[in-house]
């Protein structure tokens, strides 16, 4: 499949995109003998003959993703002039394998590996703003003010170096800071504690966005899993997955909330002591604060207040009084005369 010379170097861990460019335009590429500088040119690694500098480009394998523990001691490098130890010989070799970013020889911590040119550009740029989080111990305990001053901003050298927030994790004859960074420039939180006045004497990167250093020792790695890595390119924490949420259905009948009732028509206001208006009530209003028309009254028993269950015969009221019930007290039995 034919593809941008760009994305084949960067696929095949020689540079990323915008450095494969620069690459190009030095001439060091060559296509089937032919030297490559225009951008932009398209060829198939499974077809055509593509080198950088005489050595021909293989079709890469699948993409490989490490986390790697640094010690202190190790160069970030995959080769170093001076025969120092290199993070190259902590990780099995893998064809086009490079570390993502740099970690000084003093500092130790987390550092990513891959053969994936696209992933280390999302991963390292400061534009995708992935955040680095450090423990530093500095030297005596730093005020308020100067904490401050580090999320505002210190000029060093011409430079501004701030960081995104910083946590004051102990204080005692030293201090533990934690800071969180994005930029990633050279030497910046050694250089920006300098600064301040509370040099930095031990350092540890513990996390890379999403992914911490929970579970490794130094000089151990692991593969990064497939939720890490998407979290990285996007640049965002992975979240839980919600639970399924089902469309609401329509209540059945006589069942869910009550709907509001009707609005009922009101009564024609009158003034007070001014006469009833005339003509028919209006359907549905409710004189006395009650139904209309009202129901008959229950009839009392013996007592008033003990209902029998029947009800009287519906009166119609008269004037502003409500019918009342007409009762009739039962007559007495006779008393049995004494023997």
């Amino acid at each position: 499949m034919q593809e941008r010379l760009q994305k084949i170097l960067s696929r095949a861990g020689i540079a990323s995109r915008r450095a494969a460019e620069q690459v190009m335009a030095d001439g060091r590429v060559t296509v089937n003998g032919d030297t490559i500088r225009e951008l932009g040119t398209k060829a198939d690694v499974t077809v055509d003959d593509i080198r950088v500098d005489g050595v021909r480009i293989r079709p890469p394998a699948a993409p490989v993703y490490l986390l790697l523990y640094k010690p202190r001691g190790v160069v970030t490098t995959r080769h170093d002039p001076e025969g120092r130890p290199t993070v190259m010989g902590l990780v099995p070799p893998v064809a086009g394998l490079f570390p993502v970013g740099r970690l000084d020889v003093g500092t130790e911590g987390l550092i990513i590996l891959t053969n994936d040119g696209d992933f280390a550009q999302k991963v390292s740029h400061p534009r995708y703003e992935v955040q680095r989080v450090y423990q530093a111990k500095v030297r005596d305990v730093p005020t308020q003010e100067t904490l401050a001053r580090l999320t505002a901003g210190v000029r060093v050298e011409g430079e501004r170096l701030a960081a995104d927030s910083v946590r004051l994790l102990e204080a005692e004859n030293n201090s533990w800071l934690e800071l969180t960074l994005h930029e990633g420039k050279n030497h910046e939180v050694r250089r920006l504690m300098e600064a301040v006045g509370h040099p930095v004497s031990k350092l540890k990167r513990v996390a890379i966005g999403p992914v911490t250093i929970r579970g490794l020792n130094p000089g151990q790695f692991r593969h990064l899993t497939p939720q890490e890595i998407r979290a990285l390119t996007h640049g965002v924490r992975p979240a839980a997955r919600p639970a399924a949420q089902r469309e609401p259905r329509a209540p059945r009948r006589g069942f869910g909330p009550a709907s509001p009732p009707p609005s009922r028509p009101r009564p024609p206001a009158r003034p007070p002591g001014g006469p009833r208006p005339s003509g028919p009530r209006p359907a549905g209003t409710r004189p006395f604060g009650g139904q209309w028309p009202p129901a008959p009254p229950l009839v009392s028993g013996r007592r008033e207040g003990r209902t029998t269950g029947t009800r009287a015969p519906f009166a119609p009221a008269t004037g502003d009084r409500r019918p009342r019930p007409t009762t009739e007290r039962p007559a007495r039995r006779p008393r049995r005369p004494p023997r």
